[in-house]
């Protein structure tokens, strides 16, 4: 039996596709790519419930979606087909097809203006359009009452390739084209995930079918300006101008969380994990 993961050509799918030990998945997404070995399937022209058959498959990585918060709010309409109706399609057919699943929910579900330890049970109160979508889809699922599956409601990752528009190698690769002036949030909070940690968990899900509802995110609870800042500090990089300002800067009336300080005590307790320190991470990630 396979395990199919939809929305391999975006961030984390492609980070997945690369890293994961797993030899038994199955690649698709809506675009074609010519770097890697994906399945093009268009879910508006195949049968979907053939392709599943075919491809003997018996669990499934739900990656699709319109993550950008900016995005989704400019074309509420292309976010809606993707973030909603698509997923809607596509979790009605695995639940008709008895098969397990994942799907990504996110810690914008919350508002962050709450100055509590946002637990799994927490309720969810997103301001914003895309954190909205997730809470209809979380919703939908429990209406559905359907035990097979697991949310993963994920925080904000960092990786180690420049390329790979994780957090911090987003704006280490606008230092090496040459940009040295950053104006970095100081007052949005997070708990950074390093990327490979989420990879890890991805695939002990698969082989073992754990369900349930879980926050994953890292240990470490910072501002977005000391990420950033403590990045470029253990590169030893000195001609960088790292200026504080508001998130409010960069909100467009999107309602980013400010203080999203995430409780990821379920998933370690339930699997046993260790999540990556994430300052003695950096001279493996970068040395």
């Amino acid at each position: 039996m396979n395990n199919l993961i939809i929305g391999a050509s975006g961030k984390i799918g492609s980070y997945y596709y690369q890293r994961t030990k797993l030899k038994n998945n199955i690649f698709i997404s809506r675009k074609k790519d010519k770097k890697n070995k994906f399945i093009k399937f268009n879910f508006e022209k195949e049968n979907f419930t053939n392709f599943l058959k075919k491809k003997k498959i018996s669990s499934v990585i739900i990656f699709t979606a319109i993550s950008d918060p900016l995005k989704c709010k400019i074309n509420k309409r292309e976010s809606h087909k993707i973030n909603i109706t698509l997923i809607k399609k596509l979790i009605n057919i695995l639940i008709k097809e008895k098969i397990y699943f994942i799907f990504f929910s996110s810690e914008y579900i919350f508002s962050g203006r709450d100055k509590v330890l946002y637990k799994e049970n927490s309720k969810p109160n997103s301001r914003m359009l895309y954190g909205k979508q997730k809470i209809e889809i979380e919703n939908y699922l429990k209406k559905k009452n359907y035990k097979n599956l697991s949310i993963l409601r994920l925080t904000k990752t960092y990786g180690d390739n420049i390329n790979d528009k994780t957090l911090f190698c987003e704006t280490l690769s606008q230092y090496v084209d040459g940009k040295r002036s950053f104006e970095i949030a100081n007052d949005q909070y997070f708990k950074p995930l390093y990327v490979n940690d989420l990879i890890k968990i991805l695939d002990y899900f698969l082989k073992k079918k754990i369900t349930g509802i879980f926050n994953v995110c890292g240990d470490q609870y910072m501002s977005r300006f000391n990420f950033i800042k403590i990045m470029f500090k253990f590169l030893d990089i000195n001609d960088v101008i790292l200026k504080k300002c508001s998130i409010k800067k960069f909100d467009n009336k999107i309602y980013f969380p400010k203080k999203l300080n995430i409780s990821n005590k379920k998933i370690k307790d339930k699997i046993g994990f260790k999540f990556t320190n994430f300052t003695k991470i950096l001279n493996k990630i970068y040395a």
